[in-house]
């Protein structure tokens, strides 16, 4: 392979350590980079990625306070703000599996681990850098959601750079997906599959069972995909949808507790085991998962007050069964605490939140404490604060403190 010209790249380094910093930067100084842009946090990060374009992101995976690697990560991925033409490099002192799973979910281009030679360093960037250059055309087209574009661009990238084949084949297949071509997506994963064993390849063949609404052939392919690569995580995830669609939520829930167990930093994942949970009335596993979610969305672009108010839920239909354990009062005062903090500004949310306050006052047989809750409500009620309780509310309210709700 030719010497890479990274003169004309730019570049964004990410790294809250002083010391790694001037390291790497120096590094890539040598390699020939002459556009560096420095951020220490993830949030300057995508102010920087917001205003500029850039041919390389080296990140740390830990960032001190704030957003961590993986989360600067999912965000940028989820609203799109670095092109497919950009090639990203994830750096970490960790080993962990489940920093490398929760990594690896959201796709970097690679990552790297500390420490590492200079020389290490620059083999990996001529590699992926100029695999990105070949892949040029493509990505544009992608960029642009162009997929017949991206398709053709692809063949002729597979005649110039034969080593580039399954690249190419991937994004072909995902591109026919994308088109809803189904039928196309399909032969091709299978074609694939017949020369080479790949697991993006086996997945697509299960995706594609899957939007053909074939899901006794999807989830057949989803389990063999398990089977082979059990850290292909996201195949849990599928395998749970058609569980669900089948009827079998218990089944559906087995599936993410599995999948959790191997990437427990999926916030969307914490949000699906929740909600099947819920389905089930299993509030103890609904809780545990909301819980991890609340936690999780400190930093995650998925922040939403529904992940909080469905954990108050949770705790407040445990003690439908009695007086909560001090652990989960703890737990309800934490995120009652967060959710004030963050989305105090919706009637709707307002009421929720009083309704579960009164739920965990009247388990504890504090009837006193429920009674002035409910009076704080209505006087928010009469200011347009807070959504007044339903019909049924009002029942057990009315029950409960020998008096009507008005």
């Amino acid at each position: 392979m030719a010497k890479q010209d990274f003169s004309k790249k730019k570049a964004l380094l990410i790294e809250d350590m002083a010391e790694a910093r001037i390291m790497q930067k120096k590094m890539l100084s040598d390699f020939g980079f002459e556009s560096i842009h420095i951020a220490m946090k993830a949030e300057s990060a995508i102010e920087l990625m917001k205003s500029h374009s850039f041919d390389l992101i080296l990140s740390d995976y830990n960032l001190g306070n704030g957003k961590d690697g993986q989360q600067l990560l999912e965000e940028v991925r989820h609203t799109k703000l670095i092109p497919h033409t950009a090639t990203y490099l994830m750096v970490t002192a960790e080993t962990s599996i489940e920093m490398v799973m929760g990594a690896i979910e959201y796709q970097p281009d690679g990552y790297i681990t500390k420490p590492f030679s200079q020389a290490l360093l620059q083999r990996r960037l001529s590699k992926l850098l100029d695999t990105k250059e070949r892949l040029y055309d493509v990505n544009i087209a992608l960029d642009k959601m162009d997929y017949e574009g991206a398709i053709s661009a692809a063949k002729l990238v597979i005649e110039k750079y034969p080593s580039l084949i399954g690249r190419c084949e991937r994004i072909i297949g995902e591109s026919f997906l994308e088109m809803e071509a189904y039928d196309k997506a399909l032969l091709l994963f299978n074609n694939t599959l017949k020369n080479r064993k790949m697991p993006w390849a086996l997945f697509g063949k299960a995706k594609s069972y899957f939007l053909m609404d074939q899901l006794d052939k999807a989830e057949q392919c989803f389990r063999q995909l398990m089977f082979d690569n059990r850290f292909f995580v996201s195949a849990y995830d599928w395998l749970a949808k058609i569980q669900r669609l089948q009827g079998n939520a218990t089944e559906a829930q087995a599936t993410l507790l599995e999948a959790i167990g191997r990437s427990p930093k999926n916030i969307l994942r914490q949000v699906e085991l929740g909600n099947v949970s819920f389905s089930l009335h299993d509030f103890i596993t609904a809780e545990m998962a909301f819980r991890r979610a609340v936690f999780l969305a400190k930093h995650s672009c998925y922040n939403t007050p529904e992940i909080y108010l469905k954990h108050l839920e949770s705790l407040a239909r445990i003690s439908d069964s009695g007086p909560l354990l001090s652990r989960y009062k703890d737990n309800f005062r934490s995120t009652l605490k967060k959710i004030h903090a963050l989305f105090s500004d919706n009637p709707s949310n307002t009421g929720k939140i009083f309704s579960y306050e009164i739920d965990l006052y009247l388990a504890d047989q504090d009837t006193a404490s429920a009674h002035k809750t409910l009076e704080i409500w209505l006087n928010q009620v009469d200011t347009g604060n807070a959504f007044p309780p339903t019909e049924q509310q009002s029942v057990i309210y009315a029950k409960a403190f020998g008096e009507s709700v008005e």
